[in-house]
């Protein structure tokens, strides 16, 4: 079987070679067998058609190039058929084509050889793998023909049907039953009731019933009244059979209870309550505030800002703004800061002299304050840290820092 073996040379370097037995187009598509994406090349040309076992050149109007049949080489000027073992070149824009007409050999399919393709079976091991299965499979059968069902851990067995269970009461022939409105009053006297049913039915109290109702209520006192001590239940008096509810009911709501064991409570006066001349006081009512009383000192100041030179002005963030921010936001926290000294020195007075760098995003950073005492000026460059003001901006519009320089002036009032 001939065959053609065509090599792409551009710019002098090989950069494609392949063999092909059958047509072989050229050109720019994707779909031709040799495809370039070079200038000056057709769309796509059938460049070697395959005719009666041999390839045929088709060169385009713009390729050159020469051919080698034998030992006499020659310009391709048109259609050739290339004789075997023809060879050439084609030149077409910065494309070279080599091309050999060669005789193509068939690769015969790797095999084993002829020794080790025979099959032996062993027999010996075929007769233990049939065993071992028989062996496998018999105790498996004798497994399931043995195993015993065995319910689930923590579930009841469900019967197969179900059968309703009855009770049958049996009541004696002869059952006491008392009237509730003679309790109290004199001894019961058993009835004798011969029962006409198995089944023993609830009395239903309804609330409409007079009778009842005051059966009920006289049970109640019964149980409040009853005789539990020397004075009775809540030391009320005895309840006499037959006596009137409503005398009873009036007997513990006039009575007097001491709860406790009339000791003494945490109170000066037991009796001290609201409106007495003792214990709990109400203040003046048309009093608008609370007088701090005479033994109590109350530490109050005032803080005046002012800026120290040396500070930043080259932002849009100005000293007086950082000045007006600090009195009234920040005027506060620094009283608080200045009466912590004041409790440990009444007439503290002084200057504290703050430093402090506002950054791109607006936050205090590097606080420093110094001038008074240390408790003071801890609590103050402490306090500082969560100042924040406006972004300074340098004259370009950018964001930037900016450092001032401020005094506090501490005064007692």
């Amino acid at each position: 079987m001939r065959s053609l073996r065509i090599g792409v040379v551009i710019a002098g370097t090989l950069v494609e070679e392949r063999v092909f037995s059958g047509a072989v187009t050229f050109g720019q598509s994707l779909r031709c067998a040799v495809s370039l994406p070079l200038d000056g090349l057709p769309r796509e040309h059938l460049l070697f058609a395959r005719d009666e076992g041999s390839f045929v050149l088709h060169p385009t109007k713009n390729m050159s190039g020469r051919v080698a049949i034998g030992g006499a080489v020659s310009e391709v000027v048109g259609e050739l058929r290339l004789p075997a073992g023809a060879r050439g070149k084609l030149t077409i824009g910065d494309a070279t084509l080599l091309f050999q007409e060669v005789a193509h050999v068939v690769r015969p399919k790797p095999r084993l050889p002829a020794s080790l393709r025979v099959h032996h079976f062993d027999r010996r091991l075929a007769t233990i793998i049939a065993g071992s299965l028989i062996v496998h499979i018999g105790i498996a059968a004798w497994a399931w023909s043995g195993d015993i069902d065995q319910s689930v851990l923590g579930m009841r067995d469900v019967p197969a049907s179900f059968q309703q269970d009855t009770i049958d009461v049996q009541l004696p022939d002869h059952v006491e039953r008392i009237d509730p409105t003679t309790i109290g009053q004199k001894p019961a006297v058993a009835t004798p009731v011969t029962p006409t049913h198995h089944i023993v039915q609830p009395v239903v109290s309804r609330p409409s019933d007079p009778d009842r109702l005051a059966a009920d209520a006289s049970r109640m006192a019964s149980i409040l009244t009853g005789d539990d001590g020397p004075h009775g239940f809540g030391g009320m008096n005895h309840r006499q059979p037959g006596a009137d509810l409503a005398r009873q009911m009036d007997d513990a709501a006039n009575r007097v209870v001491t709860i406790g064991d009339n000791g003494h409570t945490s109170r000066v006066d037991d009796r001290a309550r609201i409106g007495t001349d003792r214990g709990l006081q109400i203040d003046d009512p048309t009093l608008t505030h609370t007088p701090i009383p005479a033994h109590t000192t109350e530490r109050t100041g005032r803080i005046q800002i002012q800026p120290l030179p040396g500070g930043d002005q080259g932002s849009t963030l100005t000293a007086q703004m950082v000045l007006e921010k600090i009195s009234s936001a920040y005027i506060a926290g620094l009283q608080r800061c200045y009466r912590l000294g004041q409790n440990e020195d009444a007439g503290l007075e002084g200057k504290i002299a703050i430093e402090l760098t506002v950054d791109e995003h607006g936050r205090v950073t590097d606080p420093s304050a110094s001038g008074l005492t240390q408790k003071v000026d801890s609590c103050v460059g402490g306090f500082m840290t969560s100042w924040h003001f406006g972004i300074p901006k340098d004259k370009a519009g950018q964001a930037t820092q900016a450092t001032f320089k401020i005094a506090l002036m501490l005064k007692k009032s």
